[in-house]
């Protein structure tokens, strides 16, 4: 039995998933140092001193083999600080995918700025505030 001219039904994929990320947490304040610290359930990546606007910090890493990849940052100045998911893996939703995504490169972009954390967002080609400063007492 021959199918002559027969349609293949097409099946929609969700779009791949980046090989590999690349984070950046970047010192956008118009006067102030900032200290990150960054870290994984298994990899602290230390403290690091963003002394002028403009300084960052990156690091890449591939998705574990279960996709449970999470990191996570604390973002501190002399007045202020926040605490933020910085990549976590995504099984429903693709939120932080849809705006890390880089052509076929993850870049997530974090940028501390004078209100809050900024997430760059690749498709709208824009800074998101995602998080607001806790100020210090």
């Amino acid at each position: 039995m021959a199918l002559v001219g027969a349609q293949v039904p097409r099946v929609a994929l969700p779009p791949p998933r980046p090989s590999r990320y690349y984070i950046h947490v970047v010192n956008g304040l118009s006067k102030l140092g900032l200290l990150v610290h960054c870290q994984s359930k298994d990899d602290d990546l230390g403290y690091h001193r963003l002394l002028n606007h403009g300084d960052e910090y990156q690091w890449n890493f591939k998705v574990n083999f279960w996709g449970t990849t999470l990191y996570w940052c604390k973002l501190e100045t002399p007045h202020a600080y926040v605490s933020f998911e910085s990549f976590w893996p995504e099984t429903q939703h693709l939120w932080l995918r849809d705006r890390c995504k880089h052509g076929t490169v993850g870049t997530c972009i974090w940028t501390a700025k004078d209100d809050g954390i900024y997430l760059r967002n690749f498709l709208a080609n824009a800074d998101e505030l995602i998080h607001k400063w806790i100020y210090k007492r």
